[in-house]
């Protein structure tokens, strides 16, 4: 709707032109009539007005000067100008005040009707330019710590904010989280859909999955008005909607947003803690909860059992302590950073156990929170508890059983190194060696080569040329040919080729040295 107000000194030429105004279309309509400029302002904050017409000739206050005295308001009206005189001199300063067109009398229908869809357009562009500005300052409040704002960019925004209708009343911030169900078949309008039909004074803002809804609080109405908002909103979600609502405490005045969105935030993320398919949490029944539970670091609660049982290798007791802590941990319902960071480090101290075990630094980056965890573990990823807690678990367990697998492979492999030890000077096969542990031949290789980082090959030869170099050293009697006999060497001329590649010497050379 376009709001018009017409000026001029001549009743008939005023009467006039609002019919020809209230002619132009169903969005027009004719706000005020006034016989001078002075009229005009002396009424001007009684009535909605949009574009000005006024005459450029009349007495005790031209045109030009009324358009000057409004453009010193705030926000400024459109304005046009009408006059008899063709004259250039008045349209070019006309111009020059920035009037949006210059019409001589008598005023033409067609182009009366044109300046008005002109204005109806601008009027359009400066809404949305206007919506897109408060956003931004909205967002620049809510998003970001206070401290953190340069300060005069915070008290323009609350300055500007604070002059629009959604803050001319007490307001509360409400969060609302979630998703359509993956089992609705039919498509279901979006949480926004349902706010917007809901309330009819609203500033909906979207931050990732999150709708952020600014909603009034009336005078009259008291501070459990959010609880009811809430839960009325709980009902008026699509059926399909899977999720969870925060609301914060009541507010007055821009400069608390940052304050009532952390409110809502920390409600929601209490909200998420309950059962069911969506929930509701105001502030103050969420810090009642968080002040009862205000205990020691989540990683206290960890047991000493659970060190103990790890440094034992007992991993299935050292697991049970971990599903007994998260347990704990979600009655307890934390700050998401704090549940977040709790279960990070625990997930990297099962990795770093397995990497000291396993002397593989790679084992210890799976589990670190600096890892792929880091972000795949914010309960911000998952859409109920249930969700978050079946993930951790699973990770952990992985880790657990790697560990399992780590301890069955360190025995195998012990068995190995032992039968090597006592054969070394025998022809010893791979399928032998398979037969000793009940593997494979590819797997006991495979496994050989994970936990101790050499192959089974590399590690016989380590011990034959060990013990060639012990009775090199102690046997005077034995020749070199001997020693390598007695080590599984028959042939002299590659005993001499394995000794010398892995000691740097010949077995003479290492034998004259030696002695």
């Amino acid at each position: 709707m376009v709001n018009v107000v017409v000026v001029d000194d001549e009743e008939r030429i005023r009467q006039g032109l609002a019919k020809l105004v209230a002619q132009a279309g169903e969005d027009v309509r004719v706000t005020g009539i006034f016989a001078g400029g002075q009229e005009l302002l002396a009424h001007i904050d009684e009535i909605e007005v949009d574009l000005v017409i006024t005459d450029i000739k009349m007495p005790v206050m031209n045109g030009l000067e009324l358009i000057e005295k409004l453009q010193k308001r705030e926000p400024s009206p459109r304005m046009a100008i009408i006059s008899g005189f063709d004259e250039f001199s008045y349209a070019r300063q006309a111009l020059r005040f920035g009037v949006e067109d210059y019409l001589l009398k008598p005023v033409d229908k067609e182009e009366l009707a044109g300046l008005i869809r002109k204005v109806a357009q601008g009027i359009e562009r400066s809404k949305e330019s206007e919506l897109s500005e408060e956003e931004d300052r909205l967002k620049l409040l809510l998003f970001n710590e206070t401290e953190s704002l340069p300060e005069h960019l915070r008290l323009e925004a609350c300055r500007r904010l604070d002059g629009t209708e959604t803050f001319r009343e007490a307001y509360g911030v409400l969060i609302v989280r979630g998703a359509p169900s993956s089992d609705s078949e039919t498509a279901s309008p979006t949480p926004e859909d349902a706010i917007f039909d809901w309330l009819q004074k609203r500033v909906l803002l979207r931050l990732g999955g999150r709708t952020v809804a600014i909603v009034p609080i009336g005078e009259a109405e008291h501070a459990d008005r959010i609880r009811e908002l809430g839960q009325t909103l709980l009902q008026r979600l699509p059926v399909g909607f899977e999720g969870r609502v925060g609301g914060s405490d009541v507010f007055r005045g821009s400069a608390w947003l940052r304050e009532a969105y952390r409110q809502a935030e920390i409600a929601m993320e209490h909200a998420w803690y309950e059962n069911g398919r969506r929930a509701f949490a105001d502030y103050a029944r969420a810090a009642r909860k968080l002040n009862a539970n205000a205990v020691k670091p989540l990683l206290v609660l960890l047991d000493g059992e659970f060190q103990a049982e790890m440094a034992a290798s007992n991993y299935k007791r050292a697991q049970d302590s971990v599903h007994r802590w998260f347990d704990g941990c979600m009655a307890l319902a934390p700050a998401w950073n704090e549940l977040r960071d709790g279960c990070e480090t625990v997930l990297a101290l099962i990795g770093k156990h397995r990497a000291d075990r396993a002397g593989d630094a790679a084992a210890f980056r799976e589990a670190s929170p600096a890892g792929h965890h880091s972000t795949s573990l914010h309960p911000e990823h998952f859409p109920n508890k249930e969700a978050f807690a079946a993930f951790f678990i699973g990770e952990a367990d992985k880790l657990f059983m790697k560990l399992q697998e780590s301890t069955q492979g360190n025995r195998v492999v012990d068995t190995v190194k032992q039968y090597i030890q006592r054969n070394f000077a025998a022809e010893l096969e791979l399928n032998r060696l398979a037969e000793e542990v009940f593997l494979t031949p590819s797997y006991l290789s495979k496994l050989f080569k994970t936990e101790t980082g050499e192959t089974i090959t590399d590690y016989l030869i380590s011990v034959r040329i060990d013990r060639a170099k012990e009775w090199l050293r102690d046997k005077n009697a034995l020749k070199t040919y001997e020693v390598g006999e007695n080590v599984g060497y028959p042939d002299p001329a590659y005993f001499n080729k394995v000794f010398k590649k892995v000691v740097g010497c010949t077995p003479k050379e290492f034998k004259d040295r030696v002695r």
